[in-house]
């Protein structure tokens, strides 16, 4: 009944609101053997291989042919077996036990077994990998069989098991024998492709493996993940017949391929893709933003719904929270901030700072959108006097800055996007856990929601609690300051089949196992 229980819950949260893809039907035709497809990203990797350095959903994607989750979400938003064939849950006793897959080598040949899990999950304890913060821990039952002890209560840990880092399995021995920063661009995984090479910036390519645990797959007999950070000379490419998939088109060019007649998938929510916005340093108590008219003020000044006609071609939607219109976790209760310049510049007056004054705006270098958004909301706060210097930053460095203990100050950009569970995602991303967002500041009447949101044993307890949290981070404290919900979009070739890129409710997530070519 639990295991019933909890796929019931699963599915009310991950799929009851407006959340879902756009395709042209698949073929009917039979699965073809052979093939190398070649996929066209704009998106830079920085660590491939070892999950507990991961921060982006995007790099999970492009490892994901060679490493797999114990779990997985399907088509319906609900979760299923994959590594791990099922699981039991004691409430009471805080425990969630998971059964493994049998029969299962990583590429270097080490036993995928409970020691191995085990393994994978201490690992991602140690490294205070998102959502491992409520595990005590993790205890070998039998040689297939692993029991998580919980801390306390936590209704998110199997939904992260199945979409998020800490539920990717890696080979402990290469680990071990090879060292961290060699695993770190080298995934070894139980997946239906082996690693071959990676040129930084250029290419990541995998090869068919041919021990794969599920019979008869996978039907290519390759992967190319090629780099291209210009999304004009990405789809130029993408024309020309050098790639078959074109992951994250230019949004002006995406009516055009429909109506050429590519195959289009097309997630519509903000938990498939980043949410545009800032984060000011609030936790600084010798910054403007500590002060919460300051942050109330930027909110203010800024034109939402210009920014999705300036950038999205109507691909997304502006916002004044967290969350997509129509989300479990929307809240009608939240008032925002609707674009209003004059109060602006009263708050700032109040404030302290009539004349504005001079800060800073980080975002990710190399994407066209980051680069867009980022002149345009400096060009709105300069009306109200507030100069602002824009930096971009590697993505190496910009993870560290929000995701691994890293400092800024000014502003920086909102870069996770929500969870399918965004009770989970307020916890592992806006927590004030000294490592994540590390300069918002993280009140106590806040954290208390989003404590009781992840901890809650029904829906309705859960869903009051989680819009409670986003109520207080939007309205009361302006912790975080949204600006749009961009769809996220992939471009497939007629002769591809069965990817699953951008098909369920998160875009890291796809099917290389089942995908094939009509021509080879």
């Amino acid at each position: 009944m639990l295991k019933k229980y909890l796929l019931i819950f699963m599915f009310c949260f991950l799929y009851t609101f407006n959340y879902g893809f756009i395709s042209i039907a698949e073929s009917q035709s039979q699965p073809r053997y052979g093939g190398i497809l070649k996929i066209g990203d704009s998106r830079p990797t920085v660590f491939l291989g070892y999950p507990q350095k991961m921060v982006a959903g995007y790099v999970k994607r492009q490892a994901s042919p060679a490493i797999e989750n114990l779990l997985r979400l399907d088509k319906n938003g609900q979760i299923v077996p994959w590594l791990a064939t099922g699981w039991k849950i004691d409430h009471n006793a805080k425990t969630i036990t998971l059964n493994l897959r049998r029969d299962i080598k990583f590429h270097d040949g080490t036993d995928f077994n409970a020691e191995a899990v085990k393994w994978n999950l201490d690992q991602a304890i140690n490294t205070k990998q998102f959502g491992s913060v409520l595990i005590d821990s993790v205890t070998i039952l039998d040689p297939y069989t692993i029991r998580i002890n919980l801390k306390q209560w936590d209704n998110t840990l199997l939904g992260l098991l199945a979409y998020s880092y800490i539920g990717m399995m890696i080979s402990p021995t290469s680990f071990k024998t090879k060292g961290e920063e060699w695993v770190a661009s080298n995934p070894v995984g139980t997946g239906p492709f082996r690693f071959v090479s990676w040129q930084k910036d250029v290419k990541i390519s995998y090869k068919k493996f041919e021990g794969y645990w599920q019979k008869g797959k996978p039907y290519l007999d390759g992967i190319e993940n090629i780099i291209i950070y210009d999304k004009v000379v990405s789809g130029l490419s993408f024309k020309r017949g050098e790639t078959d998939v074109l992951i994250e088109p230019q949004y002006e060019d995406i009516a055009g391929y429909q109506k050429e007649g590519y195959k289009i998938n097309r997630l519509l929510g903000a938990f498939a893709s980043p949410t545009a916005g800032a984060v000011p340093d609030s936790a600084d108590p010798n910054s403007p933003f500590a002060n919460v008219k300051v942050r109330q003020a930027i909110a203010y000044a800024i034109d939402t719904q210009a920014m999705v006609n300036a950038i999205l071609s109507g691909e997304g939607v502006h916002c004044t929270q967290w969350m997509y219109p129509g989300h479990w976790a929307y809240s009608q209760n939240i008032v925002g901030y609707s674009y209003n310049p004059e109060k602006a510049k009263k708050l700032l007056a109040e404030a302290g700072y009539p004349n504005g004054f001079k800060t800073k705006f980080y975002y990710g270098a190399g994407v066209a959108e980051y680069q867009q958004y980022a002149q345009v909301l400096a060009g709105f706060l300069d009306k109200i006097g507030i100069q602002v210097d824009l930096v971009p930053i590697p993505a190496a460095q910009i993870s560290a800055m929000w995701a691994r203990g890293g400092s800024w100050d000014g502003m920086l950009m909102l870069f996770p996007p929500p969870y399918p569970d965004v009770a989970a995602g307020l916890r592992d991303r806006f927590f004030g856990d000294g490592k994540n967002y590390k300069e918002m500041l993280a009140p106590e009447d806040y954290k208390q929601a989003v404590i009781k949101a992840v901890t809650a044993s029904d829906f309705s307890t859960k869903q009051k609690w989680t819009q409670e949290a986003l109520k207080l981070l939007i309205d009361k404290y302006a912790l975080i300051i949204p600006f749009y919900h961009p769809n996220r979009v992939v471009v497939e070739k007629s002769y591809v089949h069965n990817t699953g890129l951008f098909t369920v409710a998160t875009d890291s997530q796809w099917t290389p196992e089942d995908a094939w070519l009509e021509k080879k």
